[in-house]
């Protein structure tokens, strides 16, 4: 008899603070979670029998391809993609000095690595299947941020990045599906980590 579960999720920010909420949800619930890490971690979340973690970069075209078969070594099928990136930073504004290298970092953290795996991970699914991407923007997005605003364009990319994915594929071929989180933390108007991993899980298994 087969080990396999029926479906699994490549998992980036998976390490972070949301992402340590977000696995246990996602692995109890059935999925098997192929989580990406630059660096050795260790611990409870990512030692749990539905989790697999891969090392690696991805600016190595082989090592997504390579996460996409450890996904299907544990799944019948590759369900979805999740990006848990929130890279944040302070700024002085568009027109002070080193605004353009901040934004360039936030852009490193928040949608670089969604499009280095969505460029293995896209075509993948319109020969097998389809699949849905989970993206994390943020409700800077829709108001004014003093001072944030090299988070907030990069922010915006990703927002860009779902509509385009939407004109670019059916829908039945790649679900999109857009987080807008506050900040995450404790305090009255943040989000709290464990709302935003029962979000996460609801996106995951909304029907298109």
């Amino acid at each position: 008899m087969s080990n396999k579960t029926e479906e699994a999720l490549i998992i980036l920010g998976g390490t972070g603070n949301l992402g340590q909420e977000v696995l246990p949800i996602l692995a109890d619930a059935g999925y098997h979670l192929v989580v990406f890490t630059r660096s050795e971690i260790s611990g409870a979340p990512f030692e749990h029998p539905n989790v697999t973690v891969t090392r690696g970069s991805l600016d190595d075209p082989d090592f997504i391809d390579s996460m996409v078969s450890t996904a299907l070594q544990h799944a019948d099928r590759l369900r979805g993609a999740l990006f848990l990136n929130g890279g944040f930073g302070m700024d002085n504004g568009i027109g002070a000095d080193g605004f353009t290298e901040q934004l360039r970092q936030l852009l490193e953290k928040n949608v670089y690595p969604t499009t280095k795996v969505l460029s293995r991970v896209l075509p993948h699914w319109a020969t097998n299947g389809g699949g849905r991407v989970v993206l994390t923007s943020a409700t800077v997005v829709e108001k004014r941020f003093v001072k944030g605003g090299a988070y907030a364009t990069s922010k915006m990319a990703v927002d860009s990045l779902a509509r385009q994915i939407q004109r670019e594929y059916d829908p039945e071929v790649v679900d999109v599906h857009v987080l807008r989180p506050k900040f995450i933390g404790e305090k009255p108007g943040q989000d709290a980590p464990a709302d935003l991993a029962q979000e996460m899980l609801e996106a995951v298994q909304r029907e298109p």
